[in-house]
């Protein structure tokens, strides 16, 4: 979709980054970000966002995350007859069944698996899946909230309440798509939406280079690019010992399509999902044959004088029959599409106020980059020193808002010369 046809402008805005660090030789992450095409589909299926973070050897990591991507979004959308969250469920285990399958076709293959978190923008609000330990967080004003629950060995421990000590594998997960025949299948929503509400989804080669709250201090401080950018430069300076995958979106306001060249007649927004009529059973149809025939019988018996009262009690029937047919057929009304929220996020709160802490330490990360970069040639620092000097003088006024926006831009301004 070209910016200039992107109807949803004015009221999403989304951001999505893949690398492969700095530690990997392939990027076993895969992502997907699909706005719907109109505002038809929207009031029906909504937007899908989706991050999956592969495992295995050779490319079989790279190819289970990629199939998740792929099989997820585009059977979610298919399944028009079931509400969200049951044609989100349908489409997490088909991709499940995919992967499976292709895992056990060939031994190089044998094991593989992924995590995923999809998100959904819907009329009711968003709606989550989850499987594994990727992450989705949400920042709400100054609230930073992690809205699914890690499926790894940690996460059971604690909510169990056993001692961790450094003997337990923080990155041993529970829950994958791929490795077993069946999945069981996280779903979190809806989750009423306000305006300036940020999702992020993430694998955990950007959330474990971070302590949680400073994502959410990064991204109320700074404009969605720039602090999606941010994240992942940051990342990768903390050593990018992991593939880093993170979509950012955030809601500007009630999803009503703005009017592209081929629509002349455009929709109004749904309030709630809008659901199509259930299907007609085939014995609906056949009773009201039926009864139709019944009833034309019955009005020729009721001409006969010898069984008139008998045509016209066959007439009567007919007429009642019939008449249960075609309100079984012209009486459905649409199913809802949610009829109680689901889930119990989120699961962990922080602040999202920037602090001196995080601005000192925003600080000391750029004067050690600062110093390893100006031993390379063609550099321009112009910048970079101009946005440190505002950050600096921040910090001293004790503006640790202004600090940090300052500090992070001078670190991204460096570093993506670094990288390219």
């Amino acid at each position: 979709m070209k910016p200039t046809e992107n109807p949803w402008k004015e009221c999403l805005e989304y951001v999505a980054i893949t690398e492969i660090g700095l530690r990997r030789s392939n990027n076993q992450d895969s992502h997907d970000a699909i706005p719907a095409r109109n505002q038809k589909i929207w009031n029906s299926r909504g937007h899908v966002f989706c991050v999956a973070d592969g495992m295995g050897a050779h490319a079989a990591g790279e190819l289970a995350s990629k199939l998740a991507t792929d099989t997820i979004p585009m059977v979610y959308m298919k399944q028009s007859q079931l509400s969200p969250p049951e044609a989100l469920t349908k489409a997490i285990q088909q991709a499940n069944h995919v992967i499976h399958t292709k895992g056990n076709s060939d031994a190089e293959l044998h094991g593989m698996g992924t995590t995923n978190d999809t998100l959904v923008i819907l009329p009711e609000g968003a709606m989550i899946s989850h499987v594994g330990d990727s992450r989705v967080y949400r920042l709400r004003g100054q609230k930073w909230e992690q809205m699914t629950r890690d499926h790894s060995v940690i996460w059971d421990m604690e909510a169990a309440g056993k001692p961790i000590d450094d003997s337990v594998h923080k990155n041993v997960i529970t829950r994958c798509l791929g490795v077993s025949p069946q999945v069981n299948v996280d779903i979190e929503g809806p989750i009423p939406l306000q305006v300036g509400d940020i999702f992020l989804l993430c694998s955990d080669g950007l959330c474990g280079q971070f302590e949680d709250s400073e994502m959410g201090k990064i991204l109320s401080v700074l404009p969605l690019q720039e602090a999606t950018r941010g994240l992942v430069d940051l990342a990768n300076l903390r050593g990018g010992p992991d593939n880093i995958t993170v979509i950012t979106v955030k809601y500007l306001g009630p999803q009503q399509a703005t009017a592209t060249g081929g629509d002349k007649n455009p929709v109004a927004m749904a309030k709630e999902t809008e659901m199509p009529l259930p299907p007609v059973p085939g014995w609906v149809f056949n009773l009201v044959a039926g009864a139709s025939v019944a009833l034309f019988l019955g009005i020729v018996l009721s001409l006969v004088k010898s069984v008139a009262f008998l045509g016209m009690i066959l007439s009567v029937v007919a007429l009642a029959v019939e008449g249960f047919g075609l309100w079984k057929i012209f009486g459905r009304k649409p199913r809802k599409a949610f009829t109680r929220r689901l889930g119990k996020g989120p699961y962990r709160n922080f602040t999202a106020v920037c602090d001196e802490k995080f601005a000192v330490e925003l600080k000391r990360i750029f004067m050690e980059l600062r110093k390893s970069a100006a031993t390379q040639d063609g550099l321009d620092f112009q910048r970079s020193d101009k946005l440190a000097t505002v950050g600096n003088k921040a910090l001293v006024a004790k503006k640790y808002d202004e600090a940090c926006k300052n500090l992070m831009l001078a670190i991204s301004a460096v570093w993506r010369q670094l990288a390219e």
